[in-house]
Order: structure tokens, then C-alpha cells, then sequence
């Protein structure tokens, strides 16, 4: 966890400019869960503490992407509204109901949502000190696209494949494995996964691709899962995302 020195005073609004001085170290703020790993359309809540005296009543929100500088999410103090700036407040909601704690919940996840979240304590009474937490770490995994529309121009082309492709992103380490599973039972044939995750930036992707007959894409209600296993079963237990056909229409 960090402390960090405003060189004037804590912002007061996401729009404001600022600058940082000086980096230490400090156990005064508390952000849980330290992982946190999700899909595609599902929301990711996070929560941040401290035990600071009560003046210490503004929280901010920052996202980190990798490879990226940190960006102001969001701004909230007790009881005051959230200042979500020129950020759409369909995509994140945060409360701060105490002095104490607050929390941040990332809407509709996308892939581009994964990033480390900081929140910061400031001291609301004009004090130069902002405190940060050790971050917590979203992972979005997987996304699982349908057939092109191309492949899927005509219902009765008979034995023409279809081929659905999931897309596993911002993890780390690169140690994974994918499977495909139809109506809960493993396929083993039409399966194709890259030999091994490519490295984007500090974290990895990795793409497989079943490939299905169209009597099966098209059969109503027909399930296909694609699981992401990660080799940490400490911090994550198997995570997938399916795709519920319907006449050719898809539901994630």
C-alpha cells in the first residue's frame, strides 16, 4: 500500500490537475478483494477502508490499465453525490455511506475493463496527504464470440462447420488450459487452441476455436462452454462463459 503527497492539496473533483511529490509506504487503507476474476457482462464490486481519523472523508477511484498511467475514476465524499466527471455512470457505481469505507462496482464488464483499481483516502479538511490501497486486480477472461454471418447466411447448408471462437485476455501467468463443452459434455474433435498464450503487455492472451456442425449451431437451446482454467487453483477456480443458442441467435 502506498501513501502519496499532493504538492498542494487533495483534488476536489476528477476534472482538477494534480500533482504527486513524494512515495512511501503505509497500512492505513485496506482494499478487498485483492484478485478479482470475472466475464464478459457480469459486474465486479470492490471495496475500500481505512483507519485514519474522521476527517479523512473524501475516496477517490483510479483505474490502471496495463502498460497505462492511472486514470481518475471516480470522486465521492460522505455525504455528498459521486463526481463521475466526463466518465459514464452507466458503467461504474460507487457509494461512500461512512467515513470509514466506501465501494466501486464496474458494470456490464468488457475485456478493456481489466485493470488494477486504487482507491485513495484524502483528508477532507485541506491536509496534503492522500493515502492509496494496495489496488485491486480485475481480470475480465472470456469472451466467446458465435459464427460470422457469413457462415451462418444459410440454416440448411447441411454439413457446412460453424465455428465459435473464445477469446481468454488479461491474465497472468501464462499458465492455462481450454476446453470446450457441449450440452456439459467435453467435445473432442473440431477443438483448435493456440500452442501457447501471447504475451500483450504485462499480461496474456489466448484464443481456442470449436468448430461445430450447423445442424448443432442451429439446434434450439443447444449450450456451448467455453472453460478457462487458470494453474493457481489457490486464487481461481475454473472460469468459463457459455453461449445459449437460439435459432441461430446467441446470449452470453
Amino acid at each position: 500500500m502506498h501513501v502519496l503527497t499532493w504538492q498542494y492539496i487533495c483534488l476536489w473533483r476528477p476534472t482538477q490537475v494534480f500533482i504527486w511529490t513524494t512515495l512511501g509506504q503505509c497500512q492505513d487503507v485496506t482494499q478487498h478483494p485483492e484478485i478479482s476474476w470475472r466475464y464478459v457482462s457480469q459486474s465486479a464490486e470492490m471495496n475500500c477502508s481505512h483507519n485514519k481519523d474522521i476527517s479523512h472523508t473524501q475516496m477517490y477511484w483510479f483505474r490502471q490499465r496495463p502498460g497505462e498511467t492511472m486514470t481518475l475514476v471516480v470522486y465521492t465524499v460522505v455525504g455528498g453525490q459521486p463526481d463521475y466527471g466526463g466518465v459514464p455512470q452507466t458503467k461504474y457505481s460507487a457509494i461512500k455511506e461512512n467515513t470509514e469505507s466506501g465501494a466501486l462496482t464496474v458494470k456490464d464488464l468488457q475485456l478493456e475493463d481489466s485493470a488494477v483499481y486504487f482507491c485513495v483516502h484524502c483528508d477532507s479538511g485541506g491536509g496534503a496527504e492522500a493515502y492509496f490501497g494496495g489496488g485491486t486486480k480485475l481480470t475480465v477472461l472470456v469472451k466467446v464470440l458465435p459464427p460470422s454471418t457469413k457462415e451462418c447466411r444459410n440454416q440448411k447448408d447441411g454439413p457446412r462447420k460453424k465455428t465459435i471462437v473464445c477469446v481468454a485476455s488479461g491474465f497472468y501467468p501464462d499458465h492455462v488450459s481450454v476446453k470446450w463443452k457441449i450440452d456439459g459434455i467435453k467435445a473432442t474433435s473440431g477443438v483448435a487452441t493456440d500452442n501457447a498464450a501471447l504475451q500483450e503487455g504485462g499480461y496474456y492472451r489466448i484464443t481456442s476455436r470449436l468448430k461445430v456442425s450447423g445442424e448443432d449451431w442451429f439446434t434450439l437451446y443447444k449450450n456451448f462452454t467455453c472453460i478457462v482454467e487458470m494453474s493457481n487453483k489457490k486464487s481461481l477456480c475454473p472460469v468459463c462463459c457459455s453461449v445459449q443458442l437460439e435459432n441461430g441467435t446467441t446470449e452470453s
